[in-house]
């Protein structure tokens, strides 16, 4: 253990040396302390040997480096006047240029103090960094602890030299904590859905316009079941790997940093990163250069202990004239989709191929759909383009992605009934008390979809026929669509349709948190204006626990009672 005892200005010290701290104090109301700091570090840090972030409060508090929080709401403990604080090895979490150190104080006294260091060994001389610290005037709104949050209006904030009442010295372990949310968890195909996963998909114009119809999502939830696993749509459309789109009003940089510092505010259990088809189309641009920046992004995320699995960019389908087809670039998007395959490879993570054969496998769901569903879609329907799929796109497209990611194909449910016998036997559905009462013409019976997803189950009737649906049974009945297929068609996919009307609202209400549309007001360089407003965006947290509520009690495939009327 190391004692700290002297506390001063930033100072160069020995190894055996005690640390200076720098003590913020801070007074509350009645109800409690809350204040919120932040304090930028400086440059050039990456080369030391070591970084270490040593912390110690009287109260309750929360620490975040980058935007990676690195603990929630802890206190010191104190024993017989010795505290004990905490010391994270924050190296892995800086970049080179801005990095931002913030700290909440949230407890029940009517004050509180934090003592903070941040201690530097570079060719074996420790260095303590001074720092500037800001206090936020008021409540901060979403996104405060971020490095490129706008904290113009907070206020210069003086260090102090004592220690909290009743303290007297500090200890820390000699050894450094990593992360504390980090996980080693490393992901396989297919994907096993665990259960508390939050997943964040991170993408283009692909990931962000799934939003419109969110067959993506709905596809990926219906395997969910009784497991609550939320999802975070993070796309961008035209983004890049530099995350060029994310800029803003900003360079691409700072994009990249809001999208890094974003990704890690979610907290998430696994990340979905689906980038390089635009770099595919960019003129100039080197695969070895994304390669190079995917590793970047791949190393930010596991400085913070983010499971990550990478998608590659998908292949371009042919347009109808007059429109040029963008499948004329697919030789140089395979280049792309390689190139995230070998990093994938290199950094041991899971890769989902979404360009070999996508254009077949899509063409595949759609002839299942078409054969089922009322509605004939040609191939020609199922983009805008060639690039940007239509509703039914993504339905397709989803159906590939689900398979390659969780190993769960675009079969048919099917169910298979003998109107002499009484017999039944299904494939992707469960059945349950099965009468065929000839007599009375009725055939009833309870079934489970066990996956749901945008194919109705298939019928198929032997020794004799049906002629509908009874009044009480809560799937419909008709012939199937595609002309000379045999059977019937159950219309099974209510509950899922269900499913994704209400994803789709989750991500209206969460799009609009993160991306509102007067975010220069609320966030940016006109925040003079109208920045009192940003603290309305954290209303949308409510209406989106809501909705996901909803979607888990949708997700999970519940059993249906079918009555059928039996033709004479």
């Amino acid at each position: 253990m190391v004692s700290l005892l002297t506390y001063g200005p930033s100072a160069e010290v020995g190894a055996q040396d005690p640390i200076a701290l720098t003590w913020l104090n801070a007074a509350g109301s009645d109800a409690g302390v809350s204040v919120w700091y932040r304090c930028e570090l400086p440059g050039g840090m990456i080369p030391a040997e070591q970084v270490h972030l040593r912390i110690a409060a009287s109260t309750d508090y929360s620490v975040y480096v980058n935007g990676q929080r690195l603990l929630k709401f802890e206190r010191a403990v104190v024993t017989s006047g010795v505290a004990t604080g905490r010391v994270f090895d924050i190296r892995p979490l800086l970049r080179e240029g801005r990095n931002l150190l913030a700290i909440e104080l949230q407890g029940r006294e009517k004050s509180g103090s934090v003592g903070v260091a941040v201690d530097v060994t570079r060719d074996q001389t420790q260095v303590v960094l001074p720092g500037g610290w800001k206090q936020a005037p008021a409540p901060p709104p979403v996104g405060w602890q971020q490095t490129v949050f706008n904290d113009r209006d907070w206020k210069g904030v003086e260090a102090v030299n004592s220690l909290p009442e009743g303290w007297s010295s500090v200890v820390f372990s000699e050894q450094a904590s990593t992360v504390a949310l980090g996980r080693k968890r490393r992901e396989t195909l297919p994907l096993q859905w665990q259960d508390g996963d939050h997943v964040c998909i991170v993408g283009a114009t692909f990931v962000e316009r799934a939003q419109l119809s969110e067959h993506l999502e709905a596809v990926l939830t219906g395997t969910v079941g009784e497991r609550t696993v939320t999802f975070r749509n993070l796309g961008w459309d035209a983004d890049t790997i530099w995350s060029d789109s994310r800029g803003i009003f900003d360079a691409p940089a700072v994009g990249y940093m809001r999208m890094v510092e974003h990704i890690r505010a979610e907290e998430p259990t696994l990340v979905l990163i689906c980038l390089g088809q635009n770099e595919a189309l960019t003129p100039g641009l080197s695969s070895d250069n994304f390669s190079a920046q995917l590793m970047k992004l791949v190393d930010e995320l596991e400085a913070s202990g983010i499971p990550v699995v990478l998608l590659s960019p998908h292949e371009l389908m042919s347009a109808q004239p007059p429109i040029p087809s963008p499948a004329r670039f697919n030789s140089r998007v395979r280049v792309f989709a390689e190139a995230t395959g070998s990093v994938a490879q290199s950094r041991q993570l899971a890769f989902v191929d979404l360009f070999s054969e996508f254009t077949d496998a899509v063409l595949a769901a759609n002839n299942i759909l078409n054969r089922l569903h009322e509605e004939q879609v040609a191939a020609a329907d199922l983009t805008d383009n060639g690039m940007h799929f239509t509703s039914r796109g993504y339905a397709c497209s989803a159906l590939v992605l689900r398979e390659r990611l969780l190993g769960i194909g675009a079969a048919i449910p099917e169910i298979r009934l003998d109107l002499q016998s009484g017999r039944a036997a299904a494939t992707g559905v469960q059945l349950a008390d099965v009468v065929v009462d000839r007599q009375a013409g009725i055939v009833s019976f309870r079934a489970l979809q066990e996956t749901l997803s945008p194919i109705p189950i298939r019928l198929l009737v032997s020794n004799g026929k049906l002629r509908g649906a009874g009044p009480d049974s809560a799937w419909g009945l008709r012939s199937p669509a595609a002309p000379g297929d045999s059977g019937y068609v159950l219309d099974s996919t209510n509950q899922y349709e269900a499913l994704r009307q209400q994803i789709t609202q989750k991500n209206e209400l969460y799009f609009h948190r993160w991306r509102p549309q007067n975010i220069t007001y609320l966030f940016g360089f006109r925040k003079h204006e109208q920045g009192n407003n940003a603290a309305d965006i954290a209303r949308f947290d409510p209406f989106i626990r809501e909705s996901e509520q909803q979607i888990r009690n949708l997700q999970q495939p519940s059993w249906a009672k079918i009555q059928l009327q039996i033709a004479r």
